[in-house]
C-alpha cells in the first residue's frame, strides 16, 4: 500500500495532479497572458495531461483561439474547453 503522504493531491475528479501537470498548467497561463487574448476570465485545470477550460469570453473567435493556443502546446493529451461566448460580459 502507497504512503498516503506520498500521494500526489487531486484535482476536482479525483485525478491526481503530478508535477507535469502543475508545470503545464504555468506554462499554459503563461502562454495564454502574452497571446494578447482577453483571458481575464478564463480557468484552467491540468490533470494527466488533460486540460479543462473554463470560463467566459465575448467572441467565438476567442473562445476558438485559446483553445488552439493549448492545443499547440507540448505535453497536452486532450482539451475539454467549457468557455461560454457572453458578448455582453462586463470582464474582470
Amino acid at each position: 500500500m502507497q504512503d498516503p503522504s506520498n500521494t500526489p493531491p487531486a484535482n476536482p475528479r479525483g485525478t491526481a495532479v503530478t508535477a507535469a501537470d502543475v508545470e503545464l498548467q504555468a506554462a499554459l497561463c503563461a502562454r495564454l497572458w502574452d497571446s494578447g487574448l482577453d483571458v481575464s476570465e478564463i480557468a484552467l485545470n491540468v490533470a494527466e495531461g488533460r486540460v479543462t477550460i473554463e470560463g467566459a469570453v465575448g467572441t467565438q473567435a476567442d473562445r476558438a483561439a485559446i483553445e488552439a493556443s493549448i492545443r499547440e502546446s507540448g505535453g497536452v493529451r486532450e482539451v475539454v474547453n467549457h468557455v461560454s461566448v457572453a458578448p455582453d460580459r462586463t470582464g474582470g
